[in-house]
């Protein structure tokens, strides 16, 4: 290990000693096949196998889980990363893994039921993790048109400057390498013969869909008189006379593509130019609409980025894509998860889950 034994040895130490009177010790012999011995309160002892980094990213979390996971079945030592500074994704990845971890300010977690030992530590001031370069947000509105891409053909592989010309995509060669990086280094997704392939889409929609929530379009609420089916035939109408592109999102879309639940709510996923005073008019005057705080039967979400749109599904009357349903179902309180399983479960599942097992194919191929 490049930092100290003894430096870890007494901070892990001080950390076990929030549970108890532990002793951590550092192996005589050189051949040994761990690295550190735990002896515990009552005499008796484990071993530990220790990697450490100075700096860790998914990307490299996952070779060393899986490196430290086969080494610990061998000798039976209990599996353990030490870094610098260890990131939530990170240490979801130990986790699933069933490998702890030691940063070097002491935020942990340490799991060794055998031995009975749980330990959570999170919060404590780590000045090592501000020396890590700032890693690029993939799910900023214009970073996150390259993650709809990718997530629409789950097991494709792509040449970056073909990602970054796509139609549903068009970011700068600069931005889609920063991207390509920040998927890599983040363990979504890797690079293999030159093309970018998804590693864990369900962890990347998953993560999308924590950021979504507090990123979602802006909603206008409208009391309309009719029944669900005749505001969505009039709303429709008035956006093809107005020119704005649309489709029916949330339950209006996942009634057509998944049905499971009934709704009386209509919603439209239109772009900012609907919310113009011309056509703002023309729905109050022609339509009959009028904006309500409270007991709206149409929601207007107004898409800041015309990717929302991409990939509509339907002939006449289109909804949003399966993909940007999902994500407006899951960002909804109430009933909105129940739905966005649905849509899951028929449109992502199986791909999501075929993507996962190429990847790891193509990892443990080279």
């Amino acid at each position: 290990m490049e930092k100290s034994p003894q430096e870890f040895d007494r901070l892990l130490t001080q950390v076990l000693s929030e549970v108890g009177a532990f002793q951590v010790v550092v192996p005589h012999r050189k051949d040994a096949e761990y690295d550190f011995r735990v002896v515990k309160p009552d005499g008796s002892e484990f071993e530990v196998d220790v990697k450490e980094f100075k700096r860790i990213t998914p990307a490299t979390a996952e070779s060393a889980c899986m490196t430290l996971k086969r080494h610990s079945e061998a000798t039976g030592a209990q599996p353990m990363i030490y870094a610098a500074i260890v990131s939530d994704r990170t240490s979801e990845i130990a986790a699933r893994h069933g490998v702890s971890w030691l940063d070097y300010a002491g935020n942990c977690r340490l799991v060794f039921p055998k031995h009975g030992i749980f330990v959570r530590q999170s919060g404590i001031d780590n000045p090592f993790g501000k020396q890590l370069p700032k890693v690029l947000n993939v799910f900023s509105t214009k970073s996150s048109r390259v993650v709809r891409a990718m997530l629409q053909e789950p097991t494709r592989g792509w040449q970056l400057n073909e990602l970054a010309g796509h139609p549903d995509v068009r970011v700068s060669p600069g931005l889609m390498s920063r991207i390509k990086r920040s998927l890599v280094e983040g363990g979504y997704a890797l690079m293999l013969e030159g093309q970018l392939y998804l590693k864990r889409p369900d962890d990347l929609f998953k993560d999308w869909v924590e950021h979504y929530q507090t990123h979602k379009p802006k909603e206008w609420g409208f009391y309309m008189r009719g029944e669900p089916e005749q505001v969505e035939q009039q709303v429709a109408t008035w956006c093809s006379e107005t020119g704005n592109e649309h489709a029916l999102s949330r339950f209006s879309a996942a009634w057509r593509l998944a049905p499971e639940v009934r709704y009386n709510v209509v919603s439209f996923l239109v772009t900012t130019r609907a919310t113009l005073a011309e056509p703002m008019l023309k729905l109050f005057k022609q339509y009959g609409a009028r904006k309500v705080e409270s007991g709206a039967n149409l929601i207007l979400q107004i898409a800041d980025d015309e990717s929302y749109l991409s990939n509509r599904v339907g002939d006449a009357l289109k909804t949003t894509s399966p993909l940007q349903t999902y994500l407006d179902l899951m960002a909804m309180d109430g009933r909105g998860e129940e739905a966005a399983v649905a849509i899951y479960d028929k449109y992502f599942k199986l791909k999501f889950a075929e993507a996962s097992e190429l990847a790891m194919e193509n990892h443990e191929g080279n």
